[in-house]
């Protein structure tokens, strides 16, 4: 039987991929710590721990919040002085979404480190004031950090990040955020239809993490 459900998830996905992509011009991922902030987000004035959406404030005076959404019941800890958010089974999770609890911010610049567990492929998705577009297949070691950095310009102000894990896989744990240029959104408003790939981008991200955690995957020991 044709799962005509999973092929229209699959096809709203490739749409707005294709059509933000085309859009890109100043929204960068790169591999490594690239630099460019100034905030770190610690693990203080916690509301929401274990729970599906923990918020947690960063280094800056005053405090900026920041909220942490999953799938899974969050916790977290401070590593090195900086968030360290896992779930709070321990046994890892596939989805995390990130963004400012002030929704009238956003940032430029976004440091940080994914510590896996067995994925090795994963799925970026970045909302801005102008776009959605998805990183698709992005590599993912099972050995040691992987630190990425987002860089926006021309305007475009990042709203959330979200990763995903392909294949089954699991991240262990998110630490090291860095968040850089937090400012106010203004400036361009998005079209009709940028906030219909916004919301469609969202259905389909959540919608294929749900699929992929019930579908009774093994994990490494």
């Amino acid at each position: 039987m044709i799962n005509t459900r999973g092929i229209f998830v699959a096809a709203l996905l490739a749409g707005v991929t294709a059509l933000s992509s085309a859009a890109n011009a100043s929204l960068v991922l790169s591999s490594g710590n690239g630099g460019g902030t100034d905030q770190n987000v610690i693990f203080q004035n916690v509301t929401g721990n274990n729970t599906t959406s923990l918020t947690t404030d960063t280094n800056s005076n005053p405090a900026n919040r920041v909220t942490f959404q999953s799938n899974e019941a969050l916790t977290g800890t401070n590593s090195s002085g900086q968030a360290r958010i896992s779930d709070t089974a321990d046994d890892g999770f596939n989805l995390l979404t990130w963004f400012l609890a002030n929704s009238s911010l956003g940032f430029t610049t976004n440091v940080f480190n994914i510590n896996d567990l067995t994925a090795t492929l994963a799925d970026i998705t970045v909302v801005t004031n102008l776009q959605t577009i998805t990183f698709e297949d992005i590599a993912i070691s099972l050995n040691g950090n992987n630190f990425f950095t987002l860089q926006s310009g021309g305007g475009e102000i990042i709203q959330s990040v979200s990763i995903l894990a392909l294949n089954g896989g699991f991240f262990d744990d998110v630490r090291q955020e860095r968040l850089g240029g937090v400012q106010t959104i203004s400036g361009a408003v998005p079209e009709p239809s940028t906030w219909a790939m916004m919301i469609l981008g969202f259905f389909g991200v959540g919608f294929l993490a749900y699929r992929r955690r019930n579908q009774g995957n093994v994990r490494l020991a």
